[in-house]
């Protein structure tokens, strides 16, 4: 009988346009899966995620989709699939699971031959779609519906939302995994934690994107300056770059009575993240929705308090630390909950072990041979 071990070829096909979470968690599980089996990587953009690839001697095979059309893409990895033969094919994000679902079945038109295909959906959609991306939308579903044996949710709240698109037999929990003691090597003091040691240091990383509400952030911050919550004086860091970094600057510098600028600072995008999240007294995450953010993560492994929006994975990873999650999603219920952490001593939660990397890369290892084996999943 077939099995996955490793002679075993695992083609992933990811964007690979940006370095966020999804990325940092494609790379931690293929750093994981590598001893275990042979790995292609198709990405659709050169970055950082190709250069850390590399740097781990994990082949990768490039189809820049700024230069490729979406047709000329699909023809190069039918001609790879062809070639590799691989075992499964695993694919993340809406893109690379229309082209690699529909270039498998080309490469490999009679089922019984054709290599096992699964996703992994990284957290729910961000905006409402429209015109064409509904074609999108309907492809994509095509394919985990009929295409793919398998759907990767990273939270139960995720698995739940897929189930209305998905067979509920095709869906998988598999949580994100953090690779803690990589992240703790890499870790230093960051260079504002050095400059301004007697701070209080409270940040938001991620994309400057409406999803994120970096605005209650900045309203947040407003209200904690106003009420000088506690003896030390805060800082409010914004790590990350999007497309309402000019208007969130603009917020902040409304607010003149303040200083405006003088309490916080935009970092844009940094290379040094484990620094940054170690060197922060507190992480706030005050998305609309999440999956299961890598810095949350990250955040619990280096031992810095996060206060999270009681959301989708965000909810399961401080289930057990409800005074760390709001329910009102607005400046000053998050105000509330940061100002009693400062002025108490409440414990920080810890790394649940379902969200270490090893166990990552253990369930989605326990999948492939279940699809490779052709065993009840």
């Amino acid at each position: 009988m077939a099995t996955v071990n490793t002679n075993s070829t695992i083609l992933h096909i990811i964007s690979g346009d940006l370095w966020a979470g999804a990325e940092v968690q494609a790379y931690t599980l293929l750093k994981h899966l590598q001893p275990q089996v042979q790995l292609h990587v198709v990405l659709m953009n050169e970055g950082e995620l190709a250069n850390r690839l590399r740097a781990l001697n994990i082949t990768v095979t490039l189809l820049p989709e700024t230069q490729l059309s979406a047709f000329a893409v699909l023809k190069k990895l039918v001609i790879l699939i062809k070639e590799l033969k691989p075992d499964v094919i695993h694919t993340h994000r809406q893109k690379e699971n229309i082209l690699g679902g529909i270039a498998n079945v080309i490469a490999f038109p009679f089922a019984p031959n054709r290599p096992k295909s699964v996703r992994t959906t990284h957290g729910a959609p961000e905006f409402k779609v429209s015109g064409k991306q509904k074609l999108q939308v309907w492809l994509d579903s095509f394919v985990g519906k009929y295409l793919q044996q398998a759907v990767i949710a990273v939270s139960d709240d995720l698995a739940q939302k897929l189930s209305a698109t998905f067979p509920v037999d095709h869906i998988h929990v598999v949580h994100n995994g953090v690779d803690a003691i990589a992240l703790a090597a890499s870790s230093t003091a960051a260079d504002f934690k050095i400059a301004l040691p007697e701070h209080k240091h409270i940040g938001i990383i991620g994309r400057i994107e409406p999803v994120k509400r970096v605005d209650i952030f900045i309203e947040m911050a407003a209200l904690l300056l106003k009420q000088a919550v506690t003896s030390q004086p805060l800082f409010f860091h914004i790590i990350g770059d999007g497309r309402l970094r000019s208007d969130m600057e603009a917020l902040v510098a409304s607010f003149d009575s303040l200083g405006g600028a003088e309490y916080f600072r935009f970092h844009g995008h940094r290379n040094d993240m484990a620094s940054c999240i170690a060197s922060l007294d507190v992480i706030v995450m005050c998305s609309d929705h999440e999956g299961t953010p890598m810095t949350a993560l990250e955040a619990l492994a280096l031992g810095t308090p996060l206060i999270a929006h009681d959301v989708g994975g965000l909810h399961e990873l401080l289930f057990e630390y409800p005074e760390f999650l709001v329910q009102e999603h607005s400046p000053s219920a998050y105000a509330q909950c940061l100002g009693r952490y400062l002025t108490s001593e409440i414990p920080v939660p810890a790394l649940s072990e379902k969200y270490k990397a090893e166990t990552n890369a253990a369930e989605v290892l326990a999948l492939y041979r279940d699809l490779v084996c052709g065993t009840p999943l």
